[in-house]
């Protein structure tokens, strides 16, 4: 039963979660996490072979440290002005471009940034196989394959599992490269050799800086958009900045210094050969340390981004539910592609990694300065975020002005270009100097901010309001009781409207009602109570009805609520009723949506025997199949279930079959809807037939609909409960 409850703890972990709105009442973290999450993101072995790149160009090791300083500020500037767009929008970082590029045309700068992942994986596995075979006999690549599952996990797990793990990563591998730091300042000399200080090769270490750190900013808002969208920019952009920079400045310069010290700049023999100064061995053991988990835990985070960008990508051209089996596919996908890539061409890989960072740069310079241009100067960080998903909104389908400004300005660097496979016209003539990127950053910029200048705010006003409704300025707030606090999500609505109080079925959570909710008119407001023993309210020792519908009066008055709407669902319905029994000063009117009204036998149908044998996760799995018309649905129905262990969700279960409304029934007064699925197996028609003749309320049976119509049918369940609201106000 322990391993039952374990594996749907784990599974309860896994995020919901791809391209989709962060909504308020999932917002969470602080701005300061930003920092030991990007600081831990850039202590690994690749930030030292950066700077490997000046003393390799001919600089000395002042000038090379200057120049990957700088550089790693230049770029860690702006990737972290990107940063502030995930607490403002709530969406990943590279779907915000849909906004400028067209719902389509993101697809461009989105391959490039599945060029960067793919790319950063392929030299994880290679780099951390070898490390691995440092210390353990195998094939470097046989250790690189399990570092991909591993990290395919992590990324499978999501956004919490990854900012936990590079967050606490920091406590190991700080102090390991500390030590490396200090052994290689007392045991290593820079050589007296002829330098060539040329401002060319000043540029390359700068650009390969520069790049290196702006490569994050493809992702680096996927990771700041559960904050709290009232998180300040300055603490969001300051954390992430400090942490980025300083952690690159640090071990760019180590790289520099050890580049100039050693007669053969490799890193991992020089790192190993620097450890070993300290006792045999302890090399190897600092690059395993040091390596291995960062190279996991990076290509999480990288196989995580290829995964967004790729289902971004399929979702601008082919419908495509947003699931967690979409997530894990894409997570997969990438996995095997880095590995195989690996295969066919580790060692040559390795010899371009300069190149590689710089022709990433090239790639990533337009996109960053169109969307920057974009959020800070014309649009200002006010978005339709819905029309983002849809090909016919404001945003369309393919933009001339993102998609040109990016052309425009990636063309204009061609002739700077310095590259090992390229060289531009321009760079000799400038003495060999790569400016590439400070001209595709003028160019793109300026081409943009010229081709929005009939920008109006105005056009964009109406679909930034629907958007708001539909999205809902929702968040979770806590009501304390004397037997422990209960979580609900609540919306604000106009002054004068009573609200709607949602009250979900047993073993699912408040976050059943989003998709009816959204589709409520933009003023009313609601209220979705986590039932106690369900979703983030407390547990207890015993459930039942009574109780629940006692809850549910305490939320109220505790809100100021002197009269709600109730919409209960199956034995949520039953809750309704309760409630407007006991207390009919508390509500305006009832709605039930596949009531469960009479008792029933627990043990019917087997979830007991099933979530014994099972596991409550898997079972509720199993059974949530036959409750809904199609396995989509079911999906997303999994996805909102309450995490409780074997006994919890018994119990819960064996208090739903109790319930009883019958004597209840003379003490309904209020008006009511009684509203149930034609294929509802769970709660059939007659059920709800029966309730709504004792109680003189309308029926409505909806056609090809299961037993949770929110799920199935959102759009007419909420028309329905639109013009009920109407009628009884």
């Amino acid at each position: 039963m322990t391993s039952d409850v374990t594996a749907s703890r784990l599974l309860g972990a896994i995020e919901v979660r791809s391209i989709d709105y962060v909504p308020p009442s999932e917002r969470r973290g602080r701005a300061w996490h930003q920092a030991p999450f990007w600081f831990t993101g850039q202590l690994v072995v690749s930030t030292v072979i950066v700077g490997f790149v000046g003393p390799a160009q001919g600089l000395s090791l002042g000038w090379s440290i200057a120049a990957g300083t700088l550089g790693a500020l230049a770029g860690a500037f702006l990737m972290a002005f990107h940063a502030n767009q995930g607490p403002t929008m709530g969406l990943p970082q590279m779907v915000q471009s849909r906004a400028q590029f067209g719902v389509r045309g993101a697809a461009l700068p989105m391959l490039a940034a599945i060029f960067l992942y793919i790319g950063l994986s392929v030299f994880g596995v290679v780099l951390g196989g070898q490390a691995v075979s440092l210390a353990l006999s195998g094939p470097p690549l046989l250790w690189g394959a399990l570092i991909v599952v591993v990290a395919a996990l992590l990324a499978v797990v999501g956004h919490d599992l990854l900012h936990a793990v590079l967050r606490r990563l920091s406590y190991l591998v700080i102090p390991v490269f500390a030590v490396l730091t200090v052994l290689a300042l007392t045991n290593l000399a820079p050589q007296p050799v002829a330098h060539t200080d040329t401002p060319a090769a000043f540029l390359v270490q700068f650009v390969a800086a520069a790049g290196y750190q702006l490569g994050y900013a493809v992702f680096v808002s996927d990771y700041s958009r559960y904050l709290p969208a009232s998180t300040p920019t300055r603490s969001v952009v300051g954390w992430t900045y400090l942490g980025a920079a300083a952690s690159a400045i640090w071990l760019m310069a180590l790289g520099s210094f050890i580049a100039s010290s050693v007669p053969v700049a490799d890193a991992l023999p020089n790192l190993q050969d620097i450890g070993d100064r300290l006792f045999p061995g302890f090399g190897t053991l600092a690059i395993v340390v040091t390596l291995v988990p960062s190279a996991i835990a990076l290509m999480g985070v990288n196989l995580y981004g290829a995964m967004l960008s790729g289902v971004s990508i399929t979702t601008g051209f082919h419908h495509l539910r947003l699931s967690v089996r979409a997530r894990v596919i894409g997570i997969v996908a990438g996995g095997v592609c880095a590995y195989l890539i690996a295969l066919a061409m580790p060692a040559a890989y390795l010899g371009t990694f300069n190149d590689f960072v710089t022709i990433v740069l090239y790639l990533l310079v337009p996109w960053s300065a169109v969307n920057l241009v974009d959020y800070y100067w014309v649009r200002h960080g006010r978005y339709a975020i819905a029309a983002l998903f849809d090909l016919n909104g404001v945003y369309g389908r393919w933009s001339a002005a993102g998609l040109g400004a990016y052309l425009l300005g990636f063309v204009a660097m061609i002739p700077f270009m310095s590259t090992g496979l390229f060289t531009g016209p321009a760079v000799q003539a400038l003495g060999g100097a790569d400016i590439a990127f400070a001209v595709g950053l003028l160019v793109s910029g300026a081409a943009y901010l010229v081709a929005c200048r009939r920008y109006d705010p105005a056009d964009e006003q109406e679909a930034i309001l629907a958007s708001q409704s539909l999205l809902g300025d929702v968040e979770r707030r806590t009501v304390e009781t004397a037997a422990g606090p209960l979580s609900v999500l609540f919306r604000p609505g106009a002054p004068g409207t009573t609200p709607v109080l949602f009250l979900h079925p047993a073993n699912l959570s408040a976050r059943c009602w989003h998709p009816l909710a959204g589709r409520l008119p933009a003023g009313r407001g609601w209220i979705a109570l986590d039932l106690r023993g369900h979703g983030e309210s407390a547990r207890s020792e015993s459930y039942d009805v009574a109780a629940w519908a006692e809850d549910s009066a305490h939320v109220l008055t505790s809100l100021g609520v002197r009269g709600a709407h109730l919409v209960g669902a199956s034995a949520g319905a039953a809750v309704a009723v309760e409630l407007a029994a006991r207390r009919p000063d508390l509500v305006a009117s009832i709605v039930t949506v596949g009531g469960a009204f009479r008792p029933a036998d627990p043990e019917e149908g087997g979830l007991i025997e099933d979530i014994v044998a099972l596991g409550p996760e898997a079972a509720l799995r199993r059974h949530t199949t036959t409750a809904v018309a199609t396995l989509e649905h079911a999906e997303a129905v999994t996805a909102d279930l309450s995490r409780n262990d074997a006994a919890t969700t018994i119990a819960i279960w064996r208090a739903a079959s109790a319930t009883d409304t019958e004597p209840r029934t003379d003490g309904v007064r209020c008006p009511a809807l009684v509203v149930v699925g034609e294929l509802d197996r769970t709660c059939p028609p007659p059920e709800s037939a029966w309730f709504a003749q004792a109680v003189g309320a309308r029926l409505e049976i909806m056609p090809g609909v299961g037993h949770l119509p929110m799920y199935e049918a959102p759009a007419a369940l909420a028309a329905l409960l639109t013009e009920h609201l109407r009628r009884s106000e």
